[in-house]
C-alpha cells in the first residue's frame, strides 16, 4: 500500500464527490443538457461503487495489492468525459431494464414496510414516555388539588 486509507478517503472525496458535484452545479447553472446524461450516469455508477465498497472493501483490501490506488484510478477514470455513460449504457442499463419491475416492487414494498415499522416505533416510544410521565406523577410526594388551593387562596384574599 503506497497511500494510507485516510489519504485515499481524502482523494476519493475530492475526485469522486467534490469535482463531479461542481460539474453538476455548472451543468445546471448553464443548462448544459449534453452534460446532464453523462453526470447522471456518473452518479449512478458512483453509488454502485460506494455500495460495493461497503460490502467488499475489507476483503479486497487484504487480497488485492495496491487496492486503494486501484480504487482511486477507477474513480478518476469514471470522472473522465463519457466513460461513465459508456459503462452505464453497456452494463448497468441492460441489467436495470431487465429487472426494473422487480426492483420497483422491492423498493416500494421495502419503503412501505420501513415506514410502518418506523411509525410503530415512534408510537411505542411516545407511549413509553407518556407512561413514564404518568408513573412519575403518581409517585410524586406532592399531590395537590388545584381547585381546593384556588378556593382557599380566594377566601384568604377576600378577608
Amino acid at each position: 500500500m503506497v497511500i494510507s486509507f485516510l489519504a485515499y478517503r481524502f482523494l476519493s472525496i475530492l475526485i469522486g464527490i467534490l469535482y463531479p458535484s461542481y460539474q453538476t452545479y455548472k451543468s445546471i447553472k448553464y443548462q448544459s443538457f449534453d452534460q446532464y446524461q453523462s453526470l447522471l450516469c456518473y452518479w449512478i455508477l458512483f453509488s454502485f461503487f460506494q455500495i460495493s465498497e461497503i460490502l467488499f472493501d475489507q476483503i479486497f483490501s487484504f487480497i488485492i495489492p495496491f487496492y486503494y490506488e486501484l480504487k482511486l484510478f477507477v474513480i478518476f477514470w469514471l470522472t473522465y468525459k463519457n466513460i461513465s455513460q459508456l459503462i452505464f449504457s453497456h452494463f448497468i442499463l441492460i441489467y436495470l431494464n431487465q429487472y426494473e419491475n422487480d426492483i420497483d416492487y422491492f423498493f416500494q414494498n421495502t419503503i412501505h414496510r420501513l415506514t410502518e415499522v418506523f411509525l410503530k416505533f415512534i408510537l411505542f416510544v411516545l407511549n413509553q414516555q407518556q407512561q413514564q410521565a404518568i408513573n412519575r406523577m403518581d409517585q410524586s410526594p406532592i399531590k395537590t388539588n388545584f381547585a381546593a388551593q384556588y378556593r382557599r387562596l380566594n377566601s384568604v384574599q377576600r378577608k
